[in-house]
């Protein structure tokens, strides 16, 4: 298996779609309507142990992520591709730029884990290890502007689409990350996206990652916390695309 669990559109310009912790790649559903399917070819990936690919093992650290989200392109035949990636994915999507630059042409990061590891107290890395038992309130405190509806349905799809040890298999590989200082080899431009409303990733916690990157841009999303793609669906594809559009014209997104 290579972990795609689907891929939408006809378009020259490919997208390997990278999910964060919480959910697999269904957490795209909501803009999978919304983006320019003639233009663009989406590849929707689920890392080891989601979705799609839940009989695989889990991957090990953000460098067996990252191997895992290269190895589904080569199953594709793409040579050359852009990365879109949410939270956790955002950082792995970083982490495929910098082990094959030649390859990748943009990158779109949705509220990214920092490169350098988010260490956390032991009491709020328990926190996040135990929301396995309840995740509402902790995602509704990350992304402010889920509804009701919205919040139960990602709940729903993280118990469908993943089990507790893949839960805390991928807690420890997102708050270890360290490539920082490879994101000097990254050549491709950078949008690193995140929700005006996110209490976790904002542009200070993006600033250094930014700073390291040769074309790093901040962007921020008005009325969006960690969940952007769900909490403003349409601005948020349209965010990405853009940038993607302006990166193969050679144009700055800022």
């Amino acid at each position: 298996m290579n972990g795609i669990a689907a891929i939408e559109g006809s378009g020259t310009q490919r997208v390997l779609v990278l999910h964060g912790w919480a959910l697999d790649s269904n957490v795209w559903l909501d803009t999978r309507a919304l983006v320019d399917d003639t233009r663009f070819t989406y590849a929707y990936f689920d890392f080891p142990g989601y979705g799609s690919n839940r009989s695989v093992p889990p991957a090990e650290g953000m460098e067996g992520m990252a191997a895992s989200a290269l190895a589904a392109a080569d199953s594709l035949g793409w040579d050359h591709f852009n990365i879109l990636g949410h939270s956790m994915g955002g950082a792995a999507a970083l982490r495929v730029a910098t082990l094959a630059p030649d390859r990748v042409s943009a990158v779109v990061a949705l509220t990214p884990v920092s490169p350098q590891g988010t260490p956390l107290d032991e009491a709020t890395y328990d926190s996040f290890k135990s929301a396995w038992e309840d995740p509402g309130p902790v995602l509704k405190g990350l992304a402010p502007h889920l509804t009701t509806e919205q919040l139960d349905t990602i709940v729903g799809n993280t118990r469908a689409t993943m089990n507790q040890s893949v839960w805390e298999a991928y807690l420890a590989n997102w708050t270890k990350a360290d490539f920082f200082k490879t994101l000097k080899n990254c050549s491709a431009p950078v949008s690193l996206a995140y929700g005006d409303s996110d209490p976790f990733v904002t542009a200070q916690y993006l600033s250094d990652t930014a700073a390291l990157l040769r074309e790093g841009t901040l962007l921020g999303i008005d009325k969006a916390g960690h969940y952007p793609m769900i909490e403003t669906p349409r601005e948020t594809a349209q965010l990405w695309e853009s940038a993607f559009i302006q990166a193969a014209k050679g144009e700055s997104n800022v």
